[in-house]
């Protein structure tokens, strides 16, 4: 390339001074500078069209047996492509329907859970209604019969429950007490000393 441009430079150097020459002369020197000049310049651009010729097109023979044997590579190719492509879709098929069969059993999972615990909370419901129906039954049938067969208004002396630590004086509305847990007091005082505590009512 430097050899080129180098070249290129003298030519028109060359080129310039004739013309200098051509043009100061007389008229004979004028065309016949001219004529060299424009030899100059034609030479100068062969030289460059030399310089960088046109690239040329290289072409391979390829024998029948080399250009069948590539055809039946890329068929290779193509159809193992073409397996893979099949593989693929089977494996996102089967991706999502087993996200698909993994949300149903979660579906059913939790239909299964919601039952259960509807079942729970008629089984709790059932079991208060029948506990609030014993309970009930319980307190008309303590209603009906009072506990204990001392009543502490009518044994007429301070009568104290050893459980409880409470006494009960004749003038206190009645308490149904056992008669095996009755403590007979004197006087109030000798209660409080044996460590009992008056009743509130």
């Amino acid at each position: 390339m430097g050899v080129i441009v180098i070249f290129t430079i003298f030519w028109l150097l060359l080129w310039g001074a004739e013309t200098y020459w051509a043009f100061k002369g007389p008229r004979k020197r004028k065309i016949l500078g001219s004529v060299f000049a424009c030899l100059l310049v034609f030479g100068a651009l062969g030289s460059l069209a030399t310089a960088n010729p046109a690239p040329k097109t290289k072409t391979i023979a390829i024998g029948t047996h080399r250009l069948a044997k590539a055809k039946a590579e890329s068929r290779k190719l193509a159809a193992s492509s073409s397996k893979q492509a099949t593989a693929i879709l089977a494996l996102d098929e089967a991706d999502s329907s087993s996200k698909e069969a993994a949300s149903s059993a979660s579906t059913a999972k939790a239909d299964k859970a919601s039952s259960a615990a509807q079942a729970s909370r008629r089984a709790a419901s059932k079991a208060a209604a029948s506990s609030s129906t014993a309970t009930s039954h319980a307190t008309q049938t303590s209603r009906a019969k009072p506990k204990g067969d001392l009543e502490t208004d009518k044994a007429g002396t301070i009568v104290g429950n050893k459980n409880s630590k409470i006494y009960h004086t004749p003038d206190q509305a009645g308490y149904h007490m056992n008669s095996a847990n009755a403590v007979y007091f004197k006087s109030e005082a000798a209660a409080q000393a044996a460590g009992y505590r008056k009743a509130l009512r």
